[in-house]
């Protein structure tokens, strides 16, 4: 057994049933008793509101009562967390009454993933999550908190001990002379056996400046977001100071006087300058900003095995992800983007926690901002043998796509517009005078509709099956061959009445459903036993009997 180590020095592998289990740094007992008291700041604000005419001393007493807890709580988590390394796992032992020790192999280990909050990269701490492939809610190991460089250390011994793991199931299974799962995982595997003996150097793929950052920002779809909000909170910022103040009628009076002076549609361009426009700028401003703080710095580069991205200003994000675990990638044209020719690629991983976002979800964004044509540059670098520059580049009119039944637009739009009715049927009881306004939304189902239908289409071409759809925005998404776990073709009541199916395509990624909808039946049902043979000669020809 290797003796203890220091809090603030990575890990040291021990022996495989006696490791060396270590503290968190003592820093974590301010970030611990934070997060207690982030579940109670609403209640308590809440309380504060309601007794603000009432505060006797009890309150206070109340208070102090609950800092008093919240470091307890603090002080317990400490003292019950412990980790370390063995042989061929990580141990992880925690818990105050009820006590929960998880042993994770490193062969099992998908990402490492170390992150710094604001506070934590004042104080250079950071927090260390692990994920492995099954699908829970969170990360399946959090370390919170561990000095920076000790983070970073642990991390990148945890990935070289995944890499010596999945070397050695690699190294027996060619003895037993069973071959890799895919010709992806033979190229990759044959690369990491010659580097095994030494850290692989990082390449950086791409490396986005500030204008790309501010471009990704002015193009997001927050700059909506943002305009609605602020036009509804000044709204209600308007009505609560005018009526406070008791200046309404005077205001009202003021704007009709304006009005009557320069006319309707003098008044109206003036609003436009004086409101809108602003809101404009500032929800732009906003959006802008926003993408430059959180994506700033951002670094793509591949180690290995694994692709690993760095970014953030305030909080900083250093995050892996290996290529094996890969299932698809998505390309999305938000409304905004598209005109431009701009875009999102985010990669579909094995596993990870499907209820969190980003780095803790099944996805993960690759590049927030990449422009069309560079997309065919950069899928090579998550799947080596995609070769779909002259796929990519054609519409969905031309071969080798597939496109939907021309009558799917009656489907599409018949299935919108029952939702629709439905909405103007609740209104003609509870709003009557909505009614007509709502209704006029009826023609614009059809023509979204029609747009959908018209971007959808499939390909199948070099392994890869190439799925496009959407209709103001698009997406693109590209899924291997060899990650299809499961080809189905479905028929919906309406599908049936005017013979059209859905190919769906499922893979081992979080949210891996991916459909191309209304094919005509037949050539779904072909596309299927297609797909299906090429999946079973790719798995006769990777998985080869054991020689006697």
């Amino acid at each position: 057994m290797t003796a203890p180590v220091p809090a603030d020095e990575p890990a040291t592998t021990a022996s495989a049933n006696a490791p060396t289990l270590l503290r968190l740094h003592p820093t974590s007992l301010l970030f611990h008793a934070i997060t207690f008291a982030r579940q109670f700041v609403f209640p308590i604000i809440v309380l504060l509101l309601q007794l603000r005419k009432d505060r006797g001393p009890w309150v206070w007493w109340v208070l102090g009562g609950m800092v008093v807890l919240f470091i307890a709580a603090a002080v317990a988590r400490f003292l019950t967390t412990r980790y370390g390394l063995s042989a061929d796992a990580l141990h992880v032992r925690s818990g105050v009454f009820a006590r929960q020790q998880r042993v994770i192999p490193f062969g099992r280990i998908q990402t490492v993933n170390v992150r710094q909050s604001a506070m934590q990269r004042v104080l250079r701490m950071s927090e260390l999550r692990v994920e492995t492939a099954t699908q829970g809610l969170e990360a399946e190991v959090t370390l919170s908190v561990l000095p920076w460089r000790a983070a970073q250390a642990l991390r990148e011994q945890l990935v070289a001990e995944r890499r010596r793991a999945l070397d050695a199931v690699s190294g027996s299974a060619d003895a037993a002379s069973v071959a890799t799962s895919s010709p992806v995982a033979e190229r990759v595997d044959a690369t990491a056996r010659t580097t095994a003996a030494e850290a692989p150097t990082p390449h950086v793929i791409t490396a986005l400046d500030t204008e790309r950052l501010m471009l990704a920002g002015a193009t997001s779809n927050n700059v909506v977001a943002l305009l609605a909000l602020l036009v509804s909170g000044f709204d209600r910022i308007r009505s609560s100071f005018f009526d406070d103040l008791d200046l309404t009628d005077g205001v009202i009076g003021v704007l009709g006087s304006v009005q009557g002076a320069i006319g309707d549609s003098a008044a109206l361009v003036l609003f436009v300058l004086l409101v809108l426009v602003p809101l404009l700028v500032g929800a732009w401003v906003v959006s802008v900003g926003g993408s430059v703080v959180r994506w700033y710095g951002f670094t793509l580069e591949q180690v290995g095995r694994d692709l690993r991205r760095r970014y953030g200003f305030f909080s900083r994000v250093e995050t892996s992800v290996p290529m094996m675990r890969a299932q698809a990638l998505r390309y999305h044209e938000s409304m905004l983007r598209r005109p431009f020719g701009l875009g999102e690629l985010t990669l579909v991983s094995a596993g990870a926690a499907a209820g969190g976002r980003g780095a803790e979800g099944g996805t993960q964004v690759l590049l927030p901002i990449l422009r069309r044509p560079e997309l065919s540059g950069y899928v090579p670098v998550v799947f080596p043998t995609a070769t779909l520059n002259d796929v990519l580049e054609r519409t969905v009119r031309e071969a080798p796509w597939h496109r939907p039944m021309r009558r799917a637009v009656l489907r599409v739009a018949a299935s919108e517009s029952i939702s629709m009715v439905m909405l103007l049927a609740a209104l003609a009881v509870w709003r009557p005078h909505y009614v007509p306004v709502t209704a006029w939304l009826l023609p614009l189902i059809w023509l979204i509709a029609w747009l959908q239908v018209r971007t959808r289409g499939l390909a199948v071409a070099h392994g890869h099956v190439i799925v496009r759809r959407g209709g103001i925005s698009r997406s693109t998404i590209i899924l291997p061959e060899s990650k299809l776990q499961l080809i189905e073709v479905r028929q919906g009541p309406l599908q049936r009445l005017i013979g059209s199916a859905t190919l769906r395509l499922t893979t081992a990624g979080v949210g891996g459903d991916v459909d191309m909808e209304d094919l005509p039946l037949d050539e779904a049902r072909a596309m299927q036993e297609n797909l299906q043979a090429r999946l079973a000669r790719t798995v006769r020809r990777t998985v080869r009997p054991t020689r006697s």
